[in-house]
Formats: structure tokens, C-alpha cells, sequence
């Protein structure tokens, strides 16, 4: 690592470049065994033999970023899907900012949540869609971008409940904690059922997470470069039979390219 970033609540980071965390690693046997201190390689680490991979799937994300925000300067389509995607990453990173680690306050769980939907709604919702709308067809396009039944599954079930915790925080109710937490009579069990309900909403906020993740790149892999939003191209996914020509196809294509590690499990099948 060559910077860290703290991170607090209310949205306060900053970045420290001359402080970064080390550890001793040993090298050597017996007399000449000799400790030396080195970089922490933090909760990210890439193969030398990976990086040449992961370099060519940078530069190919980055390659669809821009062609979309070649689009902010012109005028209807293009010029919408730059809004939209600028929109989509700017919720993502603010979600990230409030990020520590791998934990997240459980007071923020519901509002991080909102930010991955607003997210998911800029690349998703047609436009001039009624509020009505926004919802019916929020977890058909969500899950629409996948291949197999299980991971469309996956995905509309984990949109629906993102969608539900959304509408019940914007709309100033409260969400509840442990059902049967009244109920249990020892201090301990109850500390224990509140932790785990609060594993299980971090749990669930991280899930979304990577389903906004994934909606992200497979929005910019699938969006044409003519006059046709994706939206119109994911409608028409939820109700084709040969979703894997017009989705798949394009994914395969892509990841071709620059193949990962791991192929995502509908595209591995």
C-alpha cells in the first residue's frame, strides 16, 4: 500500500500517505533469520501474475466509462446516459466514504442502502417513469441482466427487499429491530439476537453492494452506443426466451477479452 484512508462517521476522510501500516515478515532459517518490516498489502492483494489481467480489465472498464461520458456534452440519449452513470457512481463512492473496513455503523445501514438504490434506479428507470413504475419494473430490470434462474432469482429477491427498505426510510418509518427481542428474558440472549440482527442488515447491505456492482459493469458492457437506452434492451431480456443472445453474448464477449479470475456463475455455466 502506498496511502491509507480514515474514514469516520458524517462523511469525513482523509488520506494519509506518509503513515502506512506495516508488518514483519521473516526471511531466512535458524542464525540467519532476520525480520524485516514491510508494507501491509491491506485487505486487497493481486498476484504479480494477476496484475497483468487486472490491468486489462481496468483499462477496458475505463475505455466504456468514457465512451458514456463522451455522451455529457450532446444531447438526448448520450447525453442522459452520462447523467446517469455520473449519478450511479457518485452514490456508490459516498456509500464506500462511509464505509469502514468491512463494518458499517448499523445507524447507516438504511441510509447506505439508499444511496445503492438511487444508484441502481439512475441506470435502470426509463424516463418520465411514474413513481408507480419506477418500482414495478425495478426488480424485472435488476434481474433481467443475468442468465441463470438462480441468479436472476438471487437478484430480483435482493432488488425487492433493497427497493422495500428504500421506500420505508424515505417515507420516515421506522425499521424495526429483532421480532422477539421483548421476549427473551436474559440480557445475554438479548444482546446476542440484537447482534445478530445486525449482522444479518450488514449482511444484506453488502449483498446489495455487490449486486449494484455487478448491475454497474453489466450496464456499461450492454449499453449500446445508438439512440436506444438500455432500459427498452433489458424490458425486452425479461421477456425473451434467448436472453443469452441478447445479454449474454455481450457479457461472454466482454469478459473474453479480459478474462477474470472467476467468471460470474451464470456466465460460467
Amino acid at each position: 500500500m502506498d496511502a491509507v484512508f480514515d474514514v469516520e462517521r458524517g462523511r469525513r476522510f482523509g488520506l494519509r500517505s506518509a503513515d502506512v501500516p506495516t508488518t514483519y515478515q521473516t526471511y531466512g532459517y535458524g542464525a540467519d533469520e532476520e525480520d524485516v518490516e514491510v508494507r501491509d498489502t491491506g485487505t486487497f492483494d493481486v498476484e504479480p501474475a494477476e496484475l497483468v489481467a487486472l490491468e486489462a480489465f481496468c483499462g477496458a472498464v475505463t475505455a466504456r466509462i468514457e465512451a458514456v461520458m463522451d455522451g455529457e456534452t450532446s444531447n438526448g440519449v448520450r447525453q442522459r446516459r452520462a447523467r446517469r452513470l455520473e449519478r450511479a457512481a457518485r452514490h456508490v463512492l459516498r456509500a464506500y466514504q462511509r464505509t469502514f473496513t468491512n463494518y458499517v455503523w448499523p445507524q447507516e445501514v438504511d441510509e447506505l442502502q439508499l444511496d445503492y438504490v438511487i444508484a441502481l434506479e439512475a441506470l435502470l428507470a426509463s424516463p418520465k417513469a411514474s413513481h408507480a413504475e419506477v418500482a414495478a419494473k425495478f426488480t424485472t430490470r435488476a434481474s433481467a441482466l443475468f442468465l441463470s434462474p438462480d441468479t436472476q432469482a438471487r437478484a430480483g429477491a435482493e432488488a425487492k427487499v433493497a427497493y422495500g427498505a428504500r421506500s420505508s426510510y424515505v417515507h420516515g418509518d421506522v425499521i424495526k429491530g429483532p421480532p422477539n427481542l421483548k421476549d427473551l428474558k436474559d440480557q445475554k440472549e438479548r444482546h446476542k439476537a440484537q447482534a445478530r440482527w445486525e449482522q444479518e442488515r450488514l449482511d444484506e447491505l453488502h449483498r446489495l453492494r455487490k449486486l449494484t456492482l455487478q448491475v454497474i459493469l453489466r450496464w456499461l458492457v450492454l449499453t449500446p452506443s445508438n439512440s436506444t437506452d438500455l432500459w427498452k434492451l433489458v424490458d425486452e431480456a425479461a421477456d425473451d426466451t434467448d436472453r443469452g443472445r441478447t445479454v449474454g453474448d455481450p457479457l461472454r464477449a466482454f469478459f473474453a477479452t479480459t478474462p477474470p479470475r472467476r467468471l460470474p456463475p451464470d456466465l460460467a455455466q
